[in-house]
């Protein structure tokens, strides 16, 4: 008995938990899809994740619509344009000067040597990177004390002292930070044998990168050294936008409280100072705050300006002509500076005009160490000219405000950043070389082999205007491709994130209890 009821027990059905059995949720059931279904979505949002940030952003809105961010303009924002298009004058710049340098002469210079159309004046500025520097200068003076300036004629000095307290404490993170990490991965590559010297150690590697982030990138105040890190020679502008970006900034702050025409007085006294000294960074930076408060005035205007007279007859409209005649006139020759070349200015018809009316410092700065200090001086009075042009005319306002414009101001620090290492990775596969034959006996230490042709050139040629020109397009094209994917990864992978790291920083950071002078703490030690 006892044997029959224990084999009966061992029955599934005996179980005491399955006496009564009940159907088990479809959710519990071992079902392969339903286990598959989890892993098989993650799998797909990893991927969208993955395509969403290696496709250019423009490219990726178009397959994620969802997660296109909305974009709005702002008092500033052909600002912005105006530093998209002049990042990408910068890029051009570097392609040119070191894979086409028979297209950077002046044309006609050379009467043994045919030129091409783009060395013409005012086509020259397609290639024109060095004024393009100025620029960016000026825009930066003008945007860092447009708040500050705002809250001044607002009258909310604490709102004023606030924007100042903040643009300092980010001011490190915003400049600093991208370079640290595009260097970082510039020394992992040549680390690989892929850039620059490889050191036979990544720990030397590393401590050659710590000198040049210490040393170069973060150490502004050495005022008369090279600052250019070998590990991206177009960084050198960084620190000098630091230090100048503190000295706006200082003087922003002792002029809050100054009367309006006395501060204008001052900030104007200082751009002359600066000029008259040599300094032509700090005259930028500060022609920026100075462009920035006649905005701010104009703007505070009441709208009673623009006549309703219509025709030629009305003061105001005739008054526009003229302006706008002048804007025309002072812009082409803005433009025709641009196209200074790097040697041959005393032969250069027009600029040699202007080379000869250079004042010192910067004309004697151009006969014994630097044959470029002329130029920067002519540059430093055409960018502040241009920067307000394009504010002050409505066509060239809107153009610099358009989606192009727009994209390009978005990305525009990181094409400053990223051209540089993305010219050394690919640009000698994709120009290439045209053949070169062997030379030298073979088995002689004067021996090379030929090297055949290959990439853009080495398909095109580079023996007539016409090869260079058009290899010159061909190559800015596909180039360019790589240059903006890469700067729209790094905008959106590092440059927006270390961006908003540092508001996270200084939210944290930030004490907003105000205290009291004569609380109770002070009454007690009274």
């Amino acid at each position: 008995m006892l044997t029959e009821v224990s084999s009966r027990c061992q029955a599934p059905s005996c179980h005491p938990l399955l006496l009564n059995p009940r159907p088990i949720p479809a959710v519990l059931q071992d079902s392969p899809s339903r286990l598959r279904g989890p892993s098989i979505m993650a799998k797909r949002t990893l991927l969208r994740t993955l395509l969403r940030l290696l496709l250019p952003s423009f490219i990726a809105d178009i397959f994620f619509p969802e997660h296109k961010p909305t974009w709005r303009l702002h008092p500033t924002s052909y600002l912005d344009g105006l530093r998209g298009i002049a990042s990408v004058l910068v890029f051009f710049c570097h392609f040119t000067e070191e894979l086409y340098p028979p297209l950077t002469p002046t044309y006609g210079l050379d009467p043994d040597k045919p030129s091409a159309w783009i060395q013409l004046p005012f086509a020259r500025l397609l290639f024109s990177g060095r004024p393009m520097v100025h620029i960016f200068f000026v825009i930066s003076g003008f945007v860092l004390s447009y708040k500050p300036i705002k809250a001044i004629h607002a009258r909310d000095f604490d709102k004023c002292y606030s924007a100042l307290s903040s643009s300092t404490f980010r001011r490190a993170f915003r400049l600093f930070g991208p370079c640290i990490a595009s260097t970082f991965m510039i020394m992992c590559l040549a680390q690989r044998g892929l850039l620059h010297i490889r050191y036979r150690t990544f720990s030397e590697q590393f401590w050659a990168w710590k000198h040049i982030v210490f040393h170069k990138i973060t150490w502004p105040w050495e005022w008369e050294t090279n600052l250019s890190p070998w590990y991206d020679a177009h960084l050198w502008t960084i620190p000098v936008e630091f230090a100048h970006s503190m000295l706006l900034f200082i003087v922003i702050l002792g002029l809050v409280k100054i009367r309006l025409r006395i501060r204008q007085a001052t900030v104007f006294g200082l751009m002359l100072y600066c000029l008259a000294c040599g300094r032509w960074a700090g005259f930028e930076f500060l022609t920026g705050l100075f462009l920035a408060e006649i905005h701010v005035l104009q703007n505070a205007q009441q709208p009673g300006w623009d006549s309703p007279e219509k025709g030629l007859a009305s003061p105001k409209a005739a008054f526009r002509s003229l302006k706008t005649i002048s804007y025309f006139i002072i812009t082409a020759v803005c433009l025709f500076i641009y196209g200074w070349p790097n040697a041959g200015a005393e032969k250069t018809p027009g600029i040699r005009f202007f080379l000869a009316h250079t004042p010192d410092p910067y004309a004697a700065l151009t006969a014994k160490e630097n044959p470029l200090a002329s130029q920067q001086y002519w540059f430093a009075l055409t960018g502040a000219v241009m920067v307000w042009i394009v504010g002050d005319t409505p066509v060239l306002k809107k153009l610099f405000e358009g989606p192009v414009a727009q994209y390009c101001g978005r990305i525009s620090y990181a094409i400053y950043i990223m051209h540089g290492p993305v010219m050394g990775l690919c640009v000698r596969q994709i120009v290439g070389n045209v053949f070169i034959p062997a030379s030298g006996e073979p088995g002689t230490p004067e021996f090379k082999e030929a090297v055949m042709a290959r990439g853009i050139k080495g398909m095109v040629g580079i023996s007539t205007t016409k090869q260079l020109t058009t290899g010159w397009v061909l190559g800015i094209i596909m180039v360019g491709a790589v240059v903006v994917w890469a700067a729209d990864i790094f905008w959106r992978a590092v440059d927006d994130p270390i961006v908003k790291f540092g508001r996270r920083i200084e939210m944290y950071c930030v004490d907003d209890v105000e205290e009291k002078p004569r609380g109770r703490g002070y009454s007690q030690a009274v």
